[in-house]
């Protein structure tokens, strides 16, 4: 290859082989900038992102984690008393409320305004450290709701 390139390039006058080095130098340049250059720095911008993501990722858990520490335990008192004791402040009469084996209730409410229940059940997540299983609801033709809560004390 070389042999072959020899003669053409003796062939070419000063000016030209120093155009012909300039036009390879600027041509070595674009294929290291687009070949090396531009590929690493979008590689550096996704990684400072995907950083940035996880740092986020990583506060939200902490502060979670932290809401989980900072919950109250379990109440020692009877869980049927704590929520018949959680649904006269409320104002709410329970259509049932039975024990379901140890540490676990069913709570029946025939009619409960629907915003009014969840500030309700979160408050006894929150304040007395329970955990609401499952809750079935079901709209009234009054738009209240009936509802069914399967609650257990907190591990």
């Amino acid at each position: 290859m070389m042999a072959l390139l020899a003669p053409w390039w003796r062939d070419r006058s000063l000016r030209e082989r120093w155009l012909l080095a300039l036009m390879l130098a600027l041509l070595a340049g674009l294929v290291v900038w687009l070949g090396l250059l531009r590929p690493l720095a979008g590689a550096r911008a996704a990684a400072v992102a995907d950083a940035s993501a996880a740092h986020a990722r990583l506060a939200e858990a902490e502060a979670l984690a932290a809401a989980i520490r900072a919950r109250p335990g379990a109440s020692a008192a009877p869980l049927l008393d704590l929520i018949n004791r959680r649904l006269s402040e409320a104002g709410l009469q329970a259509s049932r409320l039975e024990a379901q084996g140890a540490g676990q209730a069913v709570l029946e409410i025939a009619a409960i305004n629907g915003r009014l229940l969840i500030g309700w059940a979160s408050a006894l997540e929150r304040r007395d450290g329970l955990v609401i299983e499952e809750l079935i609801a079901s709209r009234n033709p009054d738009q209240s709701v009936r509802v069914r809560l399967l609650v257990r004390k907190a591990a």
